[in-house]
């Protein structure tokens, strides 16, 4: 009974295994579609970590990711992510801080893309 026990697990360890070998992102039997769905993934990631601030001081985008980064950089999820932090700001702005109306109040911005867009700068490098 235990010999029986024991084929059985190590014929399910060699078909488990033989069924996984083709899940390896490296193996070229792998479909272009799926190869092309990680890299969008990865490029996805990194640009969400870049907003984030979770990857600093990069000197260039990824050359792998240039043409994703065009692609939303030029794209109207790009307006609409900016019209959506505008309208962020603009309600907690108006929460937070009241205006007296005198013409005499400042704000002060770091300008990173806050007020000045960076698609120029981009355009002009190729978006890398």
């Amino acid at each position: 009974m235990a010999r029986k026990i024991v084929l059985i697990l190590a014929l399910t360890c060699l078909c488990i295994g033989l069924a996984a070998a083709d899940w390896n992102i490296l193996n070229p039997i792998w479909n272009i579609n799926a190869r092309q769905d990680s890299l969008k993934n990865y490029c996805e990631s990194w640009r969400i970590n870049v907003e984030l601030n979770n990857i600093r001081e990069f000197d260039v985008v990824p050359q792998e990711c240039v043409a994703h980064i065009k692609k939303y950089m030029t794209s109207s999820q790009y307006d609409a992510d900016c019209q959506r932090a505008i309208e962020e700001v603009t309600l907690y702005l108006s929460r937070c801080c009241s205006l007296k109306g005198d013409g005499k109040d400042a704000w002060i911005f770091d300008v990173d893309d806050t007020l000045i867009s960076t698609i120029p700068y981009f355009k002009k490098h190729g978006f890398g």
